[in-house]
Parts: structure tokens; C-alpha cells; sequence
């Protein structure tokens, strides 16, 4: 807890430094980043002095083989994020290949200097509003030398250490299988294809640790973040508040990670300020202990929330989609995408209502995590309905405790071994199969890569590029800001992007006019690779 407790806090304090930094002096530098890094540090230490150490608890062997399970399973997603083979720049997921160009964009344009808050930079022009924090703290360590590959790796690894060890805290080796396994009843067609692969890729409810831990460098400190404040507040708020089992985090920590949760992820945020709601309601004797400590965390909350959402204007995508992405399949989307999920979901549900032996805490986190889901399944909380998994990862994650406790431990070994069966196979296979050797996904060129790097190098970082809106563009993966980016990324961020567009491709195609079109929405350079950028004549336009 201690460790865990120090590297958050290291990771949130220098992230809210360096932004302090930037927008007071001017953008970020390595000096800045240094500095940023150093307080992080020294906050860090705080943190890992002023938390009391955990009692030991014994390992089983369920723990054992989950906790190898994760190790293995993080060190084949992270090492093998991004690298070179051959001739060409690799990713190892499908899922990555549209991710991992927005996030190689972000961190090297906040560590090109630009100013803070930032513009967006697939969408120059207009202020980003999206959760910057863990690229924001890639973009330090890019700053101080270390090489932005490596930092991805090394970030990845470190992260993903925090959060197994936050799982396993959480709920044992239950609740790293229910990341690592969540699933329905797609693997199940191992038996009739003979073929090992990620039967899931093409659902709904795709594996978590595949689609969304690794894809979402965001969990790398939302997730652990979330379980330790999670795991607190279940104590804290619990019967056996002041036993050696009694809160170990400084309220400081608790409120630090709590209110700067905006920056690193807004659903996170969201499901955490439920979660407090919920304590608020099923927990009177504690409601003045939560008042102050949402009110100490307000002001940097809300700070934090207005930054992300440009000043609280950004739109939400929130509407009523009852059924989520069931479409036509109705009851067979539940099923196939589920499975025995949903029933068992269903007796917990049962057990919190009717079932009185349970704390006033666990009622209250449990009654949290299966709103939270059916929510998701009733409203859409993003332009892109599938965005909604960001929210239910929360709602599965925060009741899987429960529902081993309230549930499954209560029956017997023959129907529990089954229902684990049942419950965790499919997605077992989907995790071997997204992660075998034959997976590999070329994003780019490496000599492609270097000659646009050198065909950049002259170019102002912060000029404006009307280029092809590739993903695997190179000035969009060297952190150039683009007239409009790839599309993927602007309509899954809910940007009103299509009259940009068509003014693109009227100035790549040099319609007449276009230098005045360019002109107009301030792009600089015209970048059509493997040629060298050309400047975009500046001309008196008409008034």
C-alpha cells in the first residue's frame, strides 16, 4: 500500500505542477519537467511516510496463479506496446492501432512547448477536452531525455504493477479474473472452430484487459487510484473503522487522488463520485465526515472538471439508449455478450435488497457499481455508445468482492467451480488468443518515420499542417498539430468536424481558392507524405 500510494501520488502531484508551471510560464520544458518531476517526487515520499503499513495477508494459491496470470499477461501487453520489427513500427493489439497514434500525438505536443491549457491537437484551433494526465506525464519524462518508447513501456509496466496490486486488494484473485476473463459465451466456439483467437474482438463487451486496460493509458493511474480510494472508503466508512484493519491512507492522499481524477479520467471520476453518493445515502452517521471531505476536494475537482470540458461548454453525448448496442438482437445480445454474468449480477441484486447481514458500506458500494452498469445499459454516456465499457469496467470491477463474498462463496465447491467455468472461460480464451505470437500490427514505417522527422525538423512545432487524416500519419504520430485529424478520433470526441473536413480535402485536392480556404482556418503548411511540407501562401483575403 505504502509503494502504491507513494507512485500515485508522485504521478498526480508532478502532473498538477507541470500544468501549474505551463500555464503561468508558457508551455512546458525540460526544466519545467525536472521540476515538475522533483516535487512529484517529494510528494511522493509524504505520501509513502504518512501511510500506515498494511497487514500482511497471506497469499493462496488462486492468488498465486491470478497474480502470474496478470504478470505475464501485462508483460506481454506492455513490452511488446509498441516496437520495431523489421522494416516497420508494430503495435501488438488492433485495438491500439487508432489509440496509441492519438496518445504518441498528445505527448509530443505538450512536450513541444506548447501553450497550456492545450489546443487540440487533431483538431487545431480549438481547446482540448479530453483527460490528458498520464500523456501529460509521459511528456515530463520525454522532456528530462528518457526516450518516448521506453517511457510508454516503462509507464505501461509500473502502471499496470499498481493496478494488479490494487486488484488483488480489492477483491483477491476474484477480481483480477474478472478483469483479465470478463466474458460471455463467444469462447465457447473454441470447441466447434478448433481455433485459439479473441472470439470477443468483434462484441460489445470485449475482454477489459485487451480493449480497454491496455488501449486507455489512463487506467495505468485511474485504475489503481480508483480501487485504493475504493478500498478505503469501504474501511473507513465500514463497522471495523479503528481495528488494525482500520483506513491507512492520510486523508490528504485520499482527497489529492479524488479531485485531480478529472485529468486522468472523467469516467473514473464519475463512477468514484457515485460511489461517495451512495456511502452518503446508506451511511447517515458518516454524512458529515463525506461532506467535508467532498468539500475539501471541490475546489480542485471542479477546477480540474473545467479544464477538461473547456469551461464546463464541452458536449457530454449523453442521451436515453435503452438496450445500449443491442440493436436488433435484443435478449441474445445480453446472453451472448454476458453470459451467466447477468444472472448471477441478478442474485446479488436479490441478496442486497432482502439479505440484511451485509454492512451498511458494502450495501452501499454494491448498490453503486450495479447502478453504474445498469445505467450504461439504458443511457449513452458518449457519441460513441461503446465509450460506456469506460463506466461499466467500474460497475464490474466495484461488485466482483460482492459478489464472491455475498454469492458464490456460499455454494458449493462443485456449483461454484462451475459457475467460475461458466463465468470466466470465455474470456480466458479471448486473453490468449489477443496476446499469442501471432499478433502483430504494422503502424508505420521506420524509415517513412525518420524521413518525415527529418522533412519536419524545420517546420515551427506549433504551426498548423493541412495534411491526409490517416491515423498513421506521420506528422499526427511525430505530435505536429493537424488541420483535421483522423476521423475516428473526432467523432468518438464528439467534435463537429464535418465542414473542416470537407475544406481538407478541397485543399489537398488544390481546388482553386484553396490557399485562401487554408488560409482561413490558419494551417500553415500543406503535408502530403512521402513528400516534404510545402508553405501555404499567405494572402490578403477579401474583407
Amino acid at each position: 500500500m505504502r509503494v502504491v500510494a507513494a507512485g500515485l501520488v508522485f504521478v498526480a502531484t508532478a502532473v498538477c505542477l507541470a500544468l501549474g508551471l505551463g500555464m503561468i510560464l508558457g508551455g512546458l520544458s525540460p526544466a519545467k519537467a525536472l521540476a515538475s518531476l522533483l516535487g512529484g517526487a517529494a510528494a511522493g515520499c509524504f505520501a509513502f511516510f504518512g501511510t500506515r503499513k498494511a497487514p500482511s495477508q497471506p497469499l493462496t494459491v488462486p492468488d498465486l496463479f491470478m497474480l502470474t496470470v496478470f504478470v505475464l499477461a501485462s508483460a506481454r501487453a506492455f513490452l511488446w506496446l509498441l516496437y520495431p520489427s523489421g522494416a516497420d513500427w508494430k503495435v501488438l493489439s488492433p485495438n491500439n492501432l487508432g489509440d496509441i497514434a492519438l496518445h504518441l500525438q498528445l505527448i509530443q505536443f505538450l512536450a513541444s512547448g506548447c501553450p497550456l491549457w492545450p489546443e487540440t491537437p487533431f483538431f487545431a484551433g480549438t481547446p482540448l477536452t479530453y483527460y490528458l494526465g498520464v500523456d501529460l506525464f509521459n511528456s515530463l519524462l520525454m522532456l528530462v531525455g528518457v526516450p518516448l518508447t521506453k517511457g510508454l513501456v516503462w509507464v505501461g509496466l509500473l502502471g499496470a504493477a499498481a493496478a494488479g496490486w490494487a486488484l488483488w486488494n480489492w477483491g483477491r484473485a476474484f477480481t483480477l479474473a474478472g478483469l483479465l476473463f470478463n466474458g460471455g459465451l463467444a469462447g465457447f466456439a473454441l470447441f466447434t472452430t478448433g481455433h485459439l483467437e479473441d472470439f470477443q474482438g468483434d462484441l460489445a463487451w470485449k475482454n477489459l484487459f485487451l480493449a480497454v486496460f491496455v488501449t486507455q493509458p489512463a487506467l495505468l493511474f485511474a485504475l489503481p487510484a480508483g480501487l485504493v480510494l475504493l478500498a478505503d472508503w469501504r474501511v473507513r466508512f465500514g463497522d471495523d473503522e479503528g481495528s488494525d484493519r482500520g483506513p491507512l491512507l492520510p486523508v490528504w492522499v485520499l482527497g489529492l487522488l479524488y479531485a485531480v481524477m478529472p485529468l486522468f479520467s472523467a469516467q473514473t471520476f464519475l463512477a468514484l463520485s457515485v460511489s461517495l453518493a451512495a456511502l452518503f445515502l446508506f451511511l447517515p452517521k458518516k454524512r458529515l465526515l463525506l461532506v467535508r471531505f467532498v468539500g475539501a476536494a471541490f475546489p480542485v475537482a471542479t477546477a480540474s472538471a473545467w479544464l477538461v470540458t473547456d469551461g464546463f461548454s464541452m458536449q457530454t453525448g449523453i442521451r436515453w439508449l435503452p438496450g445500449w448496442m443491442q440493436g436488433s438482437d435484443g435478449v441474445w445480445f445480453w446472453m451472448l455478450n454476458f453470459g451467466i454474468a447477468l444472472p448471477l449480477l441478478g442474485v446479488l441484486a436479490w441478496r442486497l435488497v432482502f439479505d440484511r447481514e451485509h454492512d451498511a458500506s458494502t450495501r452501499a458500494l454494491t448498490g453503486s457499481g450495479l447502478f453504474l452498469l445498469i445505467t450504461c445499459a439504458l443511457f449513452a454516456f458518449a457519441p460513441w455508445p461503446w465509450d460506456n465499457v469506460k463506466i461499466m469496467i467500474w460497475g464490474w470491477l466495484i461488485v466482483l468482492p460482492f459478489l464472491w463474498e455475498g454469492v458464490l462463496a456460499h455454494w458449493g465447491e462443485i456449483l461454484c467451480g462451475l459457475c467460475l467455468v461458466a463465468l470466466f472461460f470465455s474470456g480466458a480464451v479471448s486473453l490468449v488468443g489477443g496476446l499469442d505470437a501471432r499478433h502483430g500490427y504494422r503502424l508505420i514505417g521506420r524509415l517513412e518515420l525518420e524521413q518525415a522527422r527529418r522533412d519536419l525538423a524545420s517546420i515551427p512545432p506549433h504551426d498548423v499542417l493541412a495534411t491526409t487524416p490517416e491515423y498513421n500519419n506521420p506528422a499526427i504520430l511525430l505530435g505536429h498539430p493537424v488541420l483535421c485529424g483522423y476521423e475516428g478520433h473526432l467523432w468518438s470526441h464528439g467534435i463537429a468536424y464535418q465542414s473542416r473536413m470537407q475544406a481538407l480535402q478541397r485543399i489537398l485536392a488544390q481546388e482553386p481558392g484553396w490557399e485562401n480556404t487554408a488560409q482561413a482556418l490558419d494551417a500553415r503548411w500543406l503535408y502530403l507524405p512521402p513528400n516534404p511540407p510545402q508553405p501555404i501562401p499567405r494572402k490578403s483575403l477579401p474583407p
